[in-house]
């Protein structure tokens, strides 16, 4: 029997203190994997099996540009802007996501690694003459994708440290008004927009001018569609690979000092314990996605989604889901093979995972290498409450 709507649970579930309470999540993939619950007043499917989940990434009967529609509830203040390469289905979205992947290709982006490598080994340099404390954040995490996103986008230097705090108020779920958050949107696209006039006054060879060009000479996009897709590949490229990398080497000197030690013995092994990282460390404030909406009546895990359903995913879930990983709940920086989805999975599947990877790796060689005595200054760390990426208010650390 469906319980009734004043029956369900209010999602997203959350501790005294405001943040995720994610066991209880985690308890529902054992007891109830795929469940009703209330999101914004209105009941919504939450999925949260290894199986489950990547049935609805691949199925595109579960659509995320209908997520968008008007009534269809969502996280909080989070959205997707029409025309945003996330919030299209095919044909649109094959269209779009076609011109950028000529860019990223595996080839193209594994050749990055040695410029990736310089612009870390630069900022270790700079980190190492610091007096400590400092906050590992701003100083590194944060500095080494925004870097590599903008060189490819063609961003200029002297304005990438405008981006962070336009960046968290697209992606806050609460404790911002609704105004605040669009004043986010609307200088990040009022500012590549002008990005855009500049380079259709002076071509350039980078991402967005190859885009730029694409718009004017090819028409294959119109002016919104272009300003959203830089929008999305900075954000993309910037906020979750900053957030992964500190929250990962938060996670090994607090929980796993004995592992942070066994990778400084075993360099090679940082590859697999970056897929680990990837699957073990949420990623997700709530542990959801993006609503999708399903657009036929579709039988998953012995349970009947209606057309006009609105589903919520948990790929941390997901990825903590004993039936597909030994020891699910254990950090093994040697798993081999790890089927995590943190990268989503399906047309969706997010298109800079191999620059992420490269610069997790990166990012964290260089921290094991260089400062092989790192440590945490603060007593407690200090999590972001409200935000759809899990993040850190700060990193001070010391060697």
């Amino acid at each position: 029997m469906r319980a009734t709507e004043s029956e369900l649970p209010e999602f997203p579930f959350t501790t005294a203190d405001g943040s995720s309470d994610r066991e209880r999540v985690f308890r529902l993939r054992e007891e109830r994997p795929i469940s009703r619950v209330v999101l914004s007043g209105v009941p919504v499917w939450l999925v949260t099996r290894h199986a489950d989940v990547n049935a609805v990434l691949v199925d595109t009967r579960f659509s995320l540009a209908r997520a968008i529609d008007p009534g269809i509830p969502r996280l909080g203040t989070v959205e997707m802007m029409p025309g945003q390469l996330l919030a299209t289905d095919p044909p649109e979205h094959t269209r779009l996501r076609k011109l950028v992947a000529k860019v990223f290709t595996s080839r193209r982006i594994e050749q990055l690694r040695p410029h990736v490598q310089d612009v870390s080994d630069r900022l270790l340099d700079r980190l190492a003459g610091m007096t400590p404390p400092v906050d590992l954040i701003e100083h590194f995490t944060a500095a080494l994708p925004i870097e590599i996103i903008c060189e490819l986008l063609g961003v200029p230097h002297q304005d990438r440290d405008r981006f962070q705090d336009w960046t968290e108020r697209i992606l806050t779920v609460s404790g911002l008004t609704e105004e605040e958050v669009q004043s986010g949107w609307a200088r990040m696209t009022d500012y590549l927009a002008g990005l855009v006039s500049g380079k259709r006054r002076a071509p350039t060879d980078d991402l967005l001018g190859m885009l730029t060009a694409a718009r004017d000479e090819d028409d294959v996009l119109d002016e919104s569609e272009l300003v959203l897709l830089a929008l999305a590949l900075l954000i993309g490229g910037y906020e979750t690979t900053k957030n992964q990398l500190a929250s990962s080497v938060a996670m090994l000197l607090t929980e796993h000092p004995d592992q942070w030690q066994r990778l400084i013995a075993d360099p090679e092994l940082v590859p697999t314990a970056v897929d680990e990282l990837l699957r073990y460390v949420p990623l997700f404030g709530y542990e959801v996605t993006f609503p999708r909406v399903a657009t036929a009546t579709v039988e998953l895990g012995g349970v009947t989604i209606a057309e006009g359903d609105t589903v919520l995913i948990s790929l941390t879930s997901a990825n903590r889901d004993k039936a597909v990983f030994d020891g699910a709940d254990e950090f093994d920086p040697a798993r081999v093979p790890n089927r995590h989805l943190a990268f989503g999975n399906g047309i969706h599947r997010c298109l800079g995972a191999q620059l992420a990877k490269i610069e997790l790796e990166t990012g964290l060689s260089g921290l094991l290498r260089r400062f092989p005595q790192l440590r945490l200054t603060d007593d407690e760390l200090r999590w972001k409450t409200g935000v759809f990426v899990h993040a850190l208010h700060r990193l001070q650390v010391a060697w």
